[in-house]
């Protein structure tokens, strides 16, 4: 019958799209996401310390969180106590046991391994951290919304946070630990808000010809 679907197609792409399925399940599986962050006294890892290493796991498919926000807090022990606590978990059972989702992933990895050495720790070496172990950093994600300029692509510009980066060290300094992790959780969330976001609009992103077109108006 003439404009009536084909059913051999439907059926076509059915098995496309139960195969594809199944591989992402897989993947997911074998590729679990998490979200990654940390907070610090500064930015030179040779001279200050780590305040906070905080991890979640997220749903491939959707960016959705699958279990709570993991928050390793130096002022119950020490630096070095959740460096030993995290590093195991982070190493896991191989490169992609432990897919990290952050902004300035390279900060953070720089910044746990000279911590973790200066501690007396092993430490993945950094060829593996950024040539074998895969991660998600949407950093040039922001600096995109920044009209190309990294001066000002931050979270908190974006995802109007109630607090500034710089704001961390000096509470943690005043010892007001409880408010730390309230700006922990709620740039979690926000975090998590703009990662489903993106993953939800990348589908309209169509490869065709070498070229990237959008389907959205």
């Amino acid at each position: 019958m003439e404009g009536a679907p084909d059913p051999a197609g439907e059926g076509s792409d059915r098995v496309k799209l139960n195969i594809l399925n199944t591989f992402l399940l897989q993947e997911r599986v074998q590729m679990p996401e998490y979200y990654l962050d940390i907070e610090t006294t500064g930015l030179d890892p040779k001279k200050d310390k780590i305040i906070t290493i905080q991890y979640q796991r997220l749903g491939m498919l959707t960016g959705r969180s699958e279990g709570d926000l993991h928050i390793l807090r130096s002022w119950d022990s020490s630096e070095k106590d959740i460096l030993e606590l995290f590093l195991p978990i982070f190493e896991g059972g191989g490169p992609f046991s432990f897919v990290a989702i952050g902004v300035n992933i390279p900060f953070m990895y720089s910044f746990i391994v000279e911590r973790a050495r200066i501690h007396g720790l092993d430490a993945p070496e950094p060829l593996y951290l950024f040539g074998r172990k895969p991660y998600l950093d949407i950093k040039p994600v922001l600096v995109l919304m920044n009209k190309g300029s990294f001066k000002g692509a931050s979270l908190d510009r974006f995802m109007e946070l109630s607090y500034k980066g710089e704001d961390i060290p000096r509470m943690y300094f005043e010892e007001r630990y409880d408010r730390i992790i309230e700006c922990i959780k709620e740039e979690a969330d926000k975090f998590q808000k703009l990662y489903r976001h993106l993953k939800e609009r990348a589908p309209s992103l169509v490869i065709a010809k070498g070229l990237v077109q959008t389907t959205l108006d």
